[in-house]
Parts: C-alpha cells; sequence; structure tokens
C-alpha cells in the first residue's frame, strides 16, 4: 500500500514533468548565453550591448506575469492535493469499498477529481504558455531592433556586414533543436524505471472455489462442512462444523491467533479452503455474494468527506431515511441535514471509536445487508461505547456473526451460540 502511495503522489508527476532535466537545460542554456555574450562584446561593445539589452527585453514578460503564473499553480496544487486525498480514501478504505459494492461509485468521485486537477493542471500550463508566448513575441521584435540598429553601425561604418551577421548568429540558440533532442531522450530513459513499477502491473486474478448454493432448509443461511482453514496449505483450523441460521447472534472466539479472522476470509472467499466446502443458501445473491455482508471492523475507516458520503458511498439516499438510521443507530445528535453535509475524518469533524462503528453499522443498514460481520468490533473501545454497540447489534433483525477475543459470561449468553475455536 505505501509502494501504491509513494507511486501515485511522487512518481507520476515525476514522469509527467522532470524536474531535474529542466534544471539541467536552464544550466546549460546560461553557460550558452555567457559565451555568446563574451563572443559578441569582442566584435563591436556598443552593438553588443544593443544585443544584450534587446535580449533581456523578453525576461520582462515573466516578471510581469509571474504572479498570474503563480496563482495558477496554486490552483492546481489545491486540486492535485484534494485528488491525493480521496486517492488516499480509496486505498485506504478499500475493503470498505469492496463489502459495500461501491466501486462504481467511488470512481467517479475519483474521476470528478481528476477531471478537476487534469483541468487546473491545463490552465496552470496555459498560463505559462501565454507568458512564453509573449516572451517569444517580445524576442522577435528585440531581434528585429536588433538587427536594425546592427545595419544603422553597418550603415555608418562602424561595423562589417559579417561582423553583424556574427552577432545575429551568435545571440540566437542555433543549438536549441539539439538541446531538445538530447533532453526528450534524457527523459524516456529516466522514465523508463518508473514505468517498469510493479505497481503498474496487472495482478493475477484470485478465483477461490470455498461456497457451494444450495437449498438449505429450516432458515439454515450457512453451514460449515468439515471445513479446513489456513494459509498456503499451512492448516490452522481443522474440521470445522457449524450451521447459522437467519437472524442467529453467533459469537465466535478464541486466542488470538487461533484462526477467527482466517474464518471470515474464507467466508467471504478471500482465503482458500484447505478442506471441506461452505454451503450457502441459494436464495442470497451468488452473482455479487459480498454483497450480502456488512462488516464492522475494530479500524473502521472515515473517509474525509461529507457524513452523507461517509454513510451512502455516493448512493442516492434520501435524507429522511438517512436520518432515520442515525437515530436507530444511537447517533441522534447527527440525525439532522444540517449535519449530513459537514465534513467529517481528516480535516473536518473528529468523531469518537464508538461513533465511527456506528457510522460502519449505519452503512450496512442503509445498504439492506443480510449479514453483519463483526471482527473486534468492541474492541478499543471505552465502557459505555462497548455497552451500546454490543447492545445495539443485539437489536438488530440481521445475521451477526461476531468476533470477539474477550467477552463477559453475562454477555455470551445473549447469543444463540457460542463458537469456542480453542476447542477445535
Amino acid at each position: 500500500m505505501a509502494n501504491t502511495l509513494n507511486f501515485i503522489n511522487v512518481n507520476v508527476k515525476q514522469i509527467e514533468n522532470q524536474c531535474i532535466d529542466s534544471v539541467i537545460t536552464l544550466i546549460y542554456c546560461i553557460d550558452q548565453t555567457i559565451v555568446s555574450l563574451i563572443y559578441i562584446l569582442n566584435i563591436n561593445g556598443i552593438a553588443a550591448l544593443v544585443f544584450l539589452f534587446c535580449g533581456l527585453l523578453p525576461a520582462a514578460v515573466p516578471r510581469l506575469t509571474r504572479n498570474w503564473i503563480q496563482d495558477g499553480t496554486k490552483s492546481w496544487n489545491q486540486s492535485y492535493e484534494i485528488y491525493n486525498l480521496k486517492i488516499s480514501d480509496a486505498v485506504h478504505g478499500f475493503n470498505t469499498i469492496r463489502h459495500a459494492n461501491a466501486y462504481t461509485r467511488l470512481k467517479l468521485f475519483i474521476k470528478n477529481a481528476l477531471l478537476m486537477e487534469e483541468r487546473k493542471y491545463f490552465f496552470m500550463n496555459f498560463r505559462r504558455n501565454t507568458s512564453n508566448f509573449f516572451a517569444q513575441v517580445s524576442y522577435t521584435f528585440s531581434m528585429v531592433i536588433s538587427l536594425a540598429v546592427g545595419s544603422f553601425f553597418v550603415v555608418k561604418g562602424q561595423i562589417l556586414v559579417g561582423g553583424l551577421i556574427s552577432l545575429f548568429l551568435a545571440s540566437d540558440r542555433l543549438t536549441s533543436p539539439i538541446i531538445s533532442i538530447v533532453n526528450i531522450t534524457n527523459q524516456l530513459n529516466s522514465v523508463r524505471p518508473l514505468l517498469e513499477n510493479t505497481v503498474l502491473q496487472k495482478p493475477e486474478p484470485r478465483q477461490y472455489d470455498n461456497l457451494s448454493f444450495v437449498n438449505l432448509s429450516d432458515k439454515k443461511k450457512i453451514i460449515f462442512d468439515h471445513c479446513t482453514l489456513g494459509y498456503n496449505n499451512h492448516a490452522i483450523l481443522k474440521n470445522i462444523n457449524f450451521e447459522i441460521f437467519e437472524g442467529d447472534k453467533v459469537l465466535i472466539t478464541g486466542r488470538s491467533g487461533i484462526g477467527k479472522s482466517t474464518l471470515f476470509k474464507s467466508l467471504l472467499n478471500e482465503l482458500p479452503l484447505i478442506k471441506g466446502k461452505i454451503l450457502i443458501d441459494k436464495q442470497l445473491n451468488k452473482n455479487n455474494f459480498l454483497s450480502n455482508f456488512g462488516i464492522v471492523g475494530q479500524d473502521t475507516y472515515i473517509f474525509s468527506e461529507s457524513l452523507r458520503f461517509n454513510l451512502t458511498l455516493g448512493k442516492d439516499i434520501p435524507s429522511s431515511r438517512l436520518i432515520k438510521v442515525l437515530k436507530k443507530v444511537k447517533l441522534e445528535y447527527l440525525a439532522n441535514k444540517n449535519y449530513l453535509d459537514t465534513q467529517i475524518g481528516d480535516k473536518g469533524l473528529s468523531l469518537s471509536g464508538g461513533e465511527k462503528r456506528k457510522v460502519e453499522i449505519a452503512r450496512a443498514l442503509l445498504n439492506k445487508k443480510d449479514f453483519l460481520l463483526v471482527d473486534e468490533g468492541l474492541s478499543g473501545l471505552d465502557d459505555n461505547s462497548r455497552k451500546q454497540i454490543f447492545a445495539l447489534l443485539q437489536s438488530l433483525p440481521q445475521t451477526i456473526i461476531e468476533i470477539e477475543h474477550i467477552m463477559s459470561i453475562e454477555d455470551k449468553q445473549k447469543f444463540d451460540q457460542v463458537i469456542n475455536l480453542d476447542t477445535k
């Protein structure tokens, strides 16, 4: 993930605009100017000073347009920061986006930010190129003036025609095409390693066949049938068997590293089963199986967007329904239209850990998820927030499968099933 962000934030713009090459070109041009100046001073001092003065006229254009160009650059920098922020949101919140099936909407948000950034980038370059254009126009006029003055010296006999031609040729950069070719070649050579970055390589799609969609009776929804779970054919859990019914509240406990999260990943088809099969009621959405599940984790990701966006992930949902769900998850103080469009996250309203979990539960309710997978959802919360989230989860009609490392005996008794993986 760090490599991806570094590539997006640094390398992409480095590919577009090679600063180092520009500096090298600038140094070369300054060196060429000094050499040419020494040469023409040796031909005729007065004429050389005229050529020098006229040559400095184009330099006035950048000074006159400096603030205009800086404003364009600042505007682009701001839009680029916004685009980077949205890219960061998309990368860090990838699992949230995937589980909410919000790819299309997130692509649209990123596309709009990218279009704005590129538009600002275009106008920034337009201002630079406009300044360069007027600099070239002034350069042309300066050459005309220089030739006129030089011709005057020729008529007066103060300089020979050959000397005038030498002055003119020396004042112009004859080698600029060669410089351009060298610069382009160097840029292409420097960009090549960036284009070979592994970030640009398309990963091989992983197809796992953990799930079998069958007709299940008696409101059964999920059956783990003699499942062995693990990584790279290394078994962590063996011969796992249990059934989950519609509306069940299921608690999965066990020591750290026993394989609680591995069980979730196998159910979501993110890890292959070593043995066995997971039977799924065929009434569930087979074509987009993840759309059946809402995920509540201990690291709830909040996008640097409005509360409305964090609830809907770009989906068009009426404000009245959002307010109703906010009240249901005990976020009454946010349940009004003013707060819906208030920015939260890094650059907005700060939410507590418990409030973030409630926002994540609200997302699942708004998307009408049949199942909630809670992975250490009570971890890291203060006692009051923990009690509120626990009571909220127990009150929901959805099927809840909850992983918790620590749970009191009193709370365990409120579940329909308690599966202790330490005994498996």
